[in-house]
């Protein structure tokens, strides 16, 4: 049973056996347990009787185990703290040709989108509340506008680029989403997961395992080659 279509000839299929991923004659990955939102050509999948965690490429149809943390951005909306040049992958993005994207950072701006057409800062001092201080703070702003043009450059570019978590991770039944049962007997209740407890954010290549920023941050705004976070710029390492 089908329940739900990425692509033409890209499913996901529900049986007595349980959730798998098909394309066309062909099962691409099976024996998980749920999916997260897709977004920008990863697809998040979790087996979360075994605690794995991976994307799924539609594109490629190639899969990245990712290792050593506990959550992966697309399982669940944590909030705006944690987003994409401000784009939080709640649902996969879609850009129009004309318009522009406006964000802004709570951080100087490091100069990372120089050689982007288009793109331009305004860097300003405003004041800001510091979570960690319990306090408002005059502190550096900059507003970066993005044509959607070079936008679409941009997210090709982090791609592979993805925030990751450690804490501890907890599920919920998703009760916006709908259920399924198959004809042969497969049953699935969509659940959400979240980190609990002294969680920490940072930013994954999940090509290579490699922590490009530390779990160390409450807020991040994946830029091109560094993150902006609550404690300020990160560079890529």
């Amino acid at each position: 049973m089908i329940i739900k279509e990425f692509k033409p000839d890209l499913h996901l299929v529900l049986s007595s056996e349980g959730l798998s991923i098909q394309s066309k004659d062909s099962t691409i990955i099976s024996g998980f347990t749920d999916i997260g939102t897709l977004a920008n050509g990863l697809l998040p999948i979790i087996n979360d009787k075994e605690k794995t965690l991976m994307y799924l490429d539609i594109d490629t149809l190639e899969i990245f185990p990712v290792k050593d943390v506990d959550w992966i951005s697309g399982l669940h909306f944590v909030g705006s703290g944690l987003n994409y040049f401000n784009m939080n992958f709640r649902t996969d993005p879609k850009l129009s040709d004309d318009g522009e994207q406006s964000f802004s950072i709570k951080s100087a701006y490091d100069g990372s989108l120089d050689a982007i057409e288009g793109v331009s800062v305004q860097s300003e001092t405003n004041r800001v509340f510091d979570e960690e201080a319990q306090k408002f703070t005059e502190a550096a702003v900059s507003k970066i506008i993005i044509p959607n043009a070079s936008m679409k450059e941009l997210l090709s570019a982090i791609k592979y680029y993805r925030i990751v978590g450690k804490g501890k991770l907890a599920s919920s039944m998703n009760i916006a989403a709908a259920n399924f049962k198959s004809d042969d007997g497969g049953i699935y209740h969509p659940k959400q997961f979240v980190l609990s407890g002294n969680k920490k954010y940072g930013v994954m290549d999940i090509r290579t395992q490699k922590l490009l920023v530390p779990c160390e941050f409450n807020e991040i705004a994946v830029l091109l080659t560094s993150a902006a976070t609550e404690k300020g710029i990160v560079s890529f390492s």
